[in-house]
């Protein structure tokens, strides 16, 4: 699982930069990297009173089963199995009605598992907004349209009816 997510943003950060940004990128990777190998592998499982990341992706149902910590990722990160989403976290931008709006610049990170074998994509339509903000916990619905990864094709991924809650305590 480790693995499997370190790769996914590895190659997401690596392929959604330009030439002049691949230095800066690069050590943004392995920083990253670093702060994923400390964190417990496995993620802070969902549950249904607390962190919780659900949507449809292409009409289907999808919920992940862990999110990522915050503080390691600078991400909102779910997980299933390998496949996930991962879209951009600043705690100071959790305020209700906040909405973000993702393209060439603010890319959603989207894994899938087709045929036993991982595809990225790159979530470069659509917005996440915050609904709620309740004491420590962050609650958001999303929708994004992804295009694969590194290939040039028209197919095209739609993730809607997104929600997540995530906990913004600070750790003691």
């Amino acid at each position: 699982m480790k693995q499997t997510l370190i790769t996914f943003i590895v190659a997401v950060m690596l392929a959604s930069c330009g030439n002049s940004a691949q230095n800066k990128t690069q050590e943004d990777a392995k920083q990253l990297a670093a702060g994923i190998n400390k964190m417990d592998p496995d993620g802070i499982p969902t549950t249904a009173g607390g962190w919780t990341m659900t949507a449809k992706i292409n009409g289907k149902d999808w919920a992940a089963t862990t999110i990522m910590p915050l503080e390691a990722t600078g991400r909102i990160i779910g997980d299933y199995n390998g496949a996930g989403l991962g879209f951009p976290y600043d705690r100071r931008e959790m305020v209700v009605g906040r909405k973000e709006i993702f393209g060439e610049h603010n890319v959603v990170q989207i894994s899938t598992i087709k045929d036993g074998a991982k595809e990225y994509w790159d979530g470069l339509k659509g917005e996440m907004e915050i609904t709620k903000v309740e004491g420590d916990w962050v609650e958001g619905k999303f929708f994004v349209t992804g295009k694969r990864s590194f290939i040039d094709t028209p197919k095209s991924l739609e993730i809607t009816d997104g929600f997540f809650r995530i906990s913004i305590a600070e750790k003691k």
